[in-house]
Order: structure tokens, then sequence, then C-alpha cells
């Protein structure tokens, strides 16, 4: 067993805060989320993934990557869980998002073509050589890349590309605005009834919902990333219409206040 835990003293474009394999895994369950991306994958035995109101079982050699803030849980299925794991950093994290399209997990397992097992094996020996150090930014940004491309199959279907994947872009692209769900499908030339029907079936929620979480998601990144920016200001940087209408909805989604949430990292 091999595993480094805070690692942000290289000031390097994308890094690892912390890096480890053949980690026997207990249950851990983080109703706020990480605050940074990171990736889980089982080596052997199996584990249980609650995310989304989802479950996912990672069986060996598969892996997920979650976006910050998400909350989720893990739990071992069977006697050990033996797992290898990687959370990133880095001057260039706020841009992480871009390299993964948004989405707010990313399942994923070793292939022919590459290992996410054994890159991370490779990430460990560079981070051992000091002399090396430089080269895990590239290391990490293959790893990252890699999954950049690992899309769950449901985003081939022709609806989704039509209509979920353009809408999705307009909620990241323009949340801190007034936006509605009638602006978004009147833009895709359908009802928003229609929409609203094709987007639960697509993302297992409403475009509505979609549109709160990730002002949430924004607004934590803030509140962590910019610990000098007034609740009022993130507040409206994010799209709410007040300041006690974010903070009412950021407690009931997350069952605690901004300030709290601010000093609990």
């Amino acid at each position: 067993m091999t595993v480094y835990f805070n690692l942000t003293s290289t000031p390097l474009p994308i890094s690892v805060e912390s890096l480890g394999n053949q980690w026997s895994q207990v249950s851990l369950q983080r109703m706020q989320g990480y605050p940074l991306y990171h990736w889980l994958q089982t080596e052997t035995g199996k584990g249980e993934i609650w995310i989304e109101n989802k479950k996912i079982i990672l069986e060996e050699k598969e892996g997920i990557l979650i976006a910050p803030f998400v909350p989720h849980a893990y739990y071992p299925l069977g006697a050990d869980w033996v797992t290898n794991f990687i959370t990133f950093e880095g001057h260039l994290k706020n841009h992480f998002n871009e390299i993964l399209s948004n989405q707010t997990y990313i399942l994923a397992k070793d292939q022919e073509n590459f290992s996410f097992s054994k890159h991370i094996q490779q990430m460990i020996t560079v981070f051992e050589d000091e002399a090396q150090r430089l080269n895990l930014s590239v290391l990490c940004y293959q790893f990252l890349l890699q999954l950049g491309q690992a899309q769950e199959p449901i985003q081939e279907h022709p609806l989704f590309q039509k209509y979920i994947e353009p809408g999705i872009k307009e909620i990241q692209t323009n949340y801190h605005d007034s936006l509605t769900v009638e602006e978004i499908a009147q833009k895709l030339f359908i009802s928003s009834q229609y929409f609203t029907r094709l987007f639960k079936k697509f993302m297992n929620q409403s475009p509505y919902q979609y549109l709160i979480d990730f002002r949430i998601r924004q607004a934590k990144e803030l509140l962590i990333n910019e610990p000098d920016l007034p609740v009022q200001t993130i507040a409206t940087r994010v799209g709410f219409d007040s300041t006690s209408q974010f903070i009412h909805v950021f407690k009931k989604r997350t069952q605690s206040t901004p300030k709290k949430f601010r000093s609990l990292y």
C-alpha cells in the first residue's frame, strides 16, 4: 500500500492533493461532497457508490470520477474492498470542468489502450522521484483527458444531442442570469413541457432542478476559492434574485448556511 495526502506544496498547473493504491477502503459518507475532483477505482473486491440517488457497483478495474461538492457515499461489499484513488489540485483546477464536460460524475474502467490503475502507479513513481516531479502535471492532464472522453452511452442518443446537450450548455453558460426553462426550450424550438420530459428521462431530474444544483455547485466553489467574497456578491453571481433566497435554497440543498459551509473548509 502506498498513500500520500496533502500534496499541495508543489506549484503546478495540474497536480494532486492525495494519491494512493492498494487502500483498504472503508465506508464513507460525504453529504457536502469533496472540494476537489476525485477518482476512486476498485483494485480487488467491489464497492457500492451512492450518488444523485443512484446506486453504482464498482467491480474490479472500474472507477468513478466525482466532481467537487457533489454529495455521495460509498460502502464496501464483502470482506475487503481494495481501491486506488487520486484527488486533483493545481492552478488550473477551476478549468477542469471544461476538460470533463461539466459532468457531475464519470464512470470508466481500465482498457487495453489506457489503464487508469497503471497510470496511478506511474504517478506515484514520478512523485517519489523529486527530479521527475514536474512530469506529474503532464500525467494528471493525460488522466483527466482520458476521463473526459469516457462518456456514458446515453450521450450518444440523438435526442440527447439535439435537445439535452445544448440545454445543459445553455444552463452552464447563463446560469448567472434570470434564466427560465421556457426560455431554454424556446431557443431549442420545442415546448417547455417536452423539454422537461426529455430532461427528466435522460438526467433523472428536471431542468429547473439541474439549474439550481449547478448554481449551488458554483456557489460552493466561490465560497471556498474566494474566501473574502461576501455572500451577497456570491448570491448575485450565481443567479439568485436575493441573498435571502440564496441562503434558503443553499441550506435546503446542503443542510448548512453558506457561512457555515465556508467555515467547514
